[in-house]
């Protein structure tokens, strides 16, 4: 063998030994990746349609611009899709919720339900969402009756978007009453006045089913976001209240009921959730407050998935079990 044939072989055989060496980093990392995926997400991690729902809602696909820059953006009607590894569809209205009426039909008890991502609800089966939960509890307390809560909530709606929809969207469904979500991060969702002003452009899709989740957990170890600070700066507070005084003004303009419901499940923002029933009682008769009912509880066990604390459908039974009670009393339904 030549010198020149010689160098060529230890040549292939270095450009061999790194294609292996590459390879099989490749099969780790897929494995690494895998692994994880199933441990957050369990038999989902299998599923390129659910894996590939794993995003927030700005970068879903799901939105559009909605047609009052007040309220900017809004689900697309007529989807049949996921969501955070949950079905998610949508009826002609754009509404995730089973087709309404908007003219309500005879014998029917209907509420609105105005809120965010809570509500929507994010990453759980619609039939599982506390409202559903709630409408059929109603339904069963007073046989006869057939209960609706038509569900205006899309994730990310701050309070002045929620007090778009109302206005714009749910009294045309001749509600009896109205059912006004809080959340204890509410206050601070807010937009500048340029966000309600210009037409919403949505942002394109991605595909998280292509990307890293172990990039991205280790990411977040270094790029963890601040709670919400407990008790509220008076600001916050002073913002909020003046939104939940309007919502209450309008309903009582319409001769509708309203009730505010505060979502929490977490103790460290006990005394923020208090705050925000303490304000809606000011305009209000009908408030609940959900935190005690999740005392001492292992929070993991309600979160939709490991890394994401969106309330699951077990938490959202929990919220039913507690709202249903004074809903039935705001519709005139006997008590359980």
């Amino acid at each position: 063998m030549s010198a020149k044939e010689a160098a060529n072989a230890t040549h292939r055989s270095a450009v061999g030994r790194v294609a292996v060496a590459l390879s099989l980093a490749l099969v780790v990392a897929l494995a690494i990746e895998q692994t994880y995926r199933v441990y957050v997400f369990g038999p989902a991690a299998w599923s390129y349609a659910r894996m590939d729902s794993v995003h927030d809602l700005w970068v879903s696909g799901l939105i559009r611009a909605a047609a009052n820059p007040e309220i900017s953006y809004e689900l697309k009607p007529g989807l049949d899709s996921y969501f955070k590894l949950a079905p998610l569809r949508t009826n002609a209205a754009g509404l995730r919720d089973v087709e309404r009426s908007p003219g309500k039909p005879p014998g029917v008890v209907r509420a609105a339900l105005i809120g965010s991502s809570f509500s929507m609800p994010a990453g759980v089966a619609l039939e599982d969402a506390w409202h559903q939960v709630a409408a059929r509890m109603l339904d069963a307390q007073q046989p006869g009756k057939r209960h609706e809560i038509v569900n205006f909530a899309v994730g990310g709606y701050n309070a002045r978007q929620n007090l778009a929809v109302l206005h714009d969207k749910a009294f045309a469904y001749e509600p009896d009453l109205i059912i006004f979500e809080l959340t204890t991060h509410l206050p601070y969702m807010t937009q500048p006045e340029e966000f309600h002003r210009r037409a919403f452009v949505a942002a394109p899709r991605t595909s998280p089913f292509w990307e890293s989740f172990v990039l991205e957990a280790i990411a977040a170890r270094f790029d963890a976001p601040a709670g919400d600070p407990s008790p509220y700066p008076q600001d916050a507070l002073a913002g909020i209240g003046d939104a939940i005084g309007r919502a209450a003004e309008a309903a009582g303009g319409r001769g509708v009921p309203i009730c505010f419901v505060v979502l929490n499940m977490d103790p460290a923002t006990r005394r923020n959730a208090q705050l925000l029933a303490q304000e809606a009682a000011r305009h209000s008769r009908c408030v609940v407050d959900t935190t005690d009912a999740f005392a001492g509880a292992d929070l993991a066990q309600y979160a939709i998935y490991r890394t994401d604390a969106h309330p699951n459908a077990r938490a959202q039974r929990v919220f039913a079990e507690v709202a249903t009670p004074a809903l039935a009393r705001e519709l005139g339904a006997p008590a359980p």
